[in-house]
C-alpha cells in the first residue's frame, strides 16, 4: 500500500454532499473519531457498512433506530469515492504542477494542503491504480455479505447511476482505467462548461440593467436561491435580535 491515497480527501469531500452519500461518508468519519483502532480509512469503510448491516437488522426485527442507509447503499458508495479520486488525481495532475494564482491566492498550494500530499505528476496514475485495487477490495467484501444479491456491478474506475424514462437505473459513463476516466472527466467538463456558456454568455453584453431584467434560462433556479438566502438571513436577523434582548435583559 502507498503511502499516498486520494480516498481520505475524497471522503471529506463526500461527506459535504446533501445526500445519502454524504450521510454515510459523514457516518464513516464519526466511527473514524470514536475509533482510533481503526486501522485505515478503508477498514473504517468496512466497519461503517457491517455496523449498518447490524443496525438494519435491529431495524427490521427489534424495531431499533433505523440506519443511516441500506447496508446495499455501500456499494454504489465505494463507486462514489473511487469516481471522486479520478476527479482528485485529474484536478492534481492539471492544475497542482503549475502556480494558480486567483485573487491573491494559490489554488494549486490549496489543493496540495487539502491532500496532504506531493508528488511527480508521473505517479499520480499509480497512486490511482493503488486506491482503485483496495477500493475494489472493500467493494468486494461488501458484496459477499449480500449473497440475495444475484447480480452485482463490479467496481470501476469511473460509472455514473442514471435513471431511465422507466425509472429503471443504469451505470452509464463507465471506465475499467484511469486514462479512459480521464477522458470521461475531459468531457463532461467541456460539456458543463459549454452549458454554462450557453445560460450566461451573451446576455450580460447588451441587457439593460437599468431597465426590467428579462427571464434567462437561469433565472429560475437562481430566483430560487436569493429566496432561500433571504429567508435565511431574516432567521438570523430574528436570532441576533433575540439575544441582544436577553443580553439586554
Amino acid at each position: 500500500m502507498n503511502n499516498h491515497s486520494y480516498v481520505q480527501t475524497a471522503l471529506n469531500q463526500i461527506a459535504g454532499y446533501k445526500t445519502r452519500d454524504g450521510d454515510i461518508a459523514m457516518f464513516i468519519e464519526r466511527i473514524t473519531s470514536e475509533s482510533p483502532e481503526i486501522k485505515t480509512i478503508f477498514n473504517a469503510i468496512a466497519v461503517a457498512h457491517d455496523r449498518t448491516v447490524m443496525q438494519s437488522t435491529d431495524h427490521k426485527f427489534n424495531g431499533g433506530p433505523a440506519p443511516i442507509a441500506n447496508p446495499i447503499a455501500f456499494l454504489d458508495f465505494v463507486q462514489t469515492i473511487m469516481n471522486k479520486v479520478c476527479s482528485l488525481a485529474r484536478k492534481d495532475a492539471k492544475g497542482k504542477r503549475v502556480d494558480d494564482f486567483g485573487n491573491g491566492v494559490d489554488f494549486s498550494q490549496d489543493l496540495t494542503d487539502q491532500l496532504g500530499f506531493s508528488v511527480d505528476p508521473k505517479l499520480i496514475p499509480e497512486l490511482v491504480d493503488e486506491d482503485f485495487r483496495i477500493l475494489y477490495n472493500v467493494h468486494a467484501y461488501i458484496a459477499q455479505g449480500m449473497p440475495y444479491l444475484t447480480d452485482i456491478s463490479p467496481l470501476h474506475y469511473h460509472a455514473e447511476n442514471v435513471k431511465l424514462d422507466d425509472d429503471t437505473w443504469v451505470k452509464e459513463n463507465i471506465a475499467d482505467s484511469y486514462e479512459f476516466a480521464l477522458s470521461i472527466l475531459d468531457t463532461k467538463a467541456d460539456s458543463y462548461l459549454t452549458e454554462l456558456a450557453d445560460i450566461r454568455m451573451g446576455e450580460s453584453a447588451n441587457m439593460d440593467f437599468a431597465g426590467t431584467l428579462k427571464d434567462t434560462p437561469d433565472s429560475k433556479r437562481t430566483a430560487k436561491r436569493l429566496a432561500t438566502q433571504e429567508k435565511k438571513f431574516a432567521s438570523d436577523l430574528a436570532k441576533r435580535k433575540a439575544a441582544s434582548k436577553k443580553v439586554a435583559a
